[in-house]
C-alpha cells in the first residue's frame, strides 16, 4: 500500500445525475441545504460560483459539469456537500440523498476512470448499486486547484476594498 493510498471504510454517498458518488468521511466538513450561489466571472465551466458560510467564501463545483454529464441549475431540493481538500474547502452539489455507508476494504475495487478528468477512482458494487468513490485530493488537476485558489484570492481582495 502506498503512502498516498486512502483506506476507505466510511463514506458519504450522494447522487448527481443519477450516478452515486462517495467521499471518505474524513474529508467531509458538513452537508447543508442548497442556497443562492454567487456567480464568478472568468472561471471554468464546473465552478458554479461561490457561497458565503458564516463569512467564509467557498467555491461551488458541479459534478455534472466536471464529468461532462448533462448540467442543470441548482434546485432548492439539492444539498451542498462541503469538503476539505488540498488545504481548502469546496462545496459539491448533491442532488439526492446523503447517506453514510461503511464498506469492508475487500469490496472496494480500483478501476480505470470512466469520467472525463478523474484520474483516480474506486468503486463498490453493493446492495445500493454501483458507487464511485474518489479522493478529493486527486479530484482536480494542479491547474484546476490553482484556479480555485485564484478565485478565492480575487474575492478576498475585492472584499478588502
Amino acid at each position: 500500500m502506498t503512502k498516498k493510498e486512502i483506506i476507505i471504510k466510511e463514506v458519504l454517498v450522494f447522487k448527481s445525475n443519477g450516478v452515486q458518488f462517495a467521499i471518505p468521511l474524513k474529508f467531509i466538513e458538513k452537508v447543508i441545504a442548497a442556497q443562492e450561489i454567487t456567480p464568478v466571472d472568468n472561471t471554468s465551466y464546473y465552478i458554479k460560483g461561490v457561497i458565503d458560510i458564516q463569512g467564509e467564501i467557498i467555491p461551488v463545483l458541479s459534478l455534472r459539469a466536471r464529468f461532462k454529464l448533462a448540467d442543470k441549475d441548482i434546485s432548492i431540493d439539492d444539498k451542498l456537500v462541503i469538503i476539505n481538500f488540498n488545504n481548502a474547502k469546496v462545496a459539491l452539489i448533491a442532488e439526492e440523498s446523503c447517506d453514510i455507508l461503511t464498506f469492508p476494504n475487500e469490496e472496494i475495487k480500483e478501476i480505470k476512470t470512466i469520467f472525463n478528468g478523474l484520474s483516480s477512482v474506486k468503486l463498490v458494487n453493493g446492495k445500493a448499486g454501483i458507487i464511485y468513490i474518489y479522493d478529493p485530493d486527486t479530484f482536480l488537476s494542479k491547474d484546476e486547484s490553482i484556479e480555485i485558489t485564484s478565485v478565492l484570492a480575487k474575492i478576498s481582495q475585492s472584499r478588502a476594498v
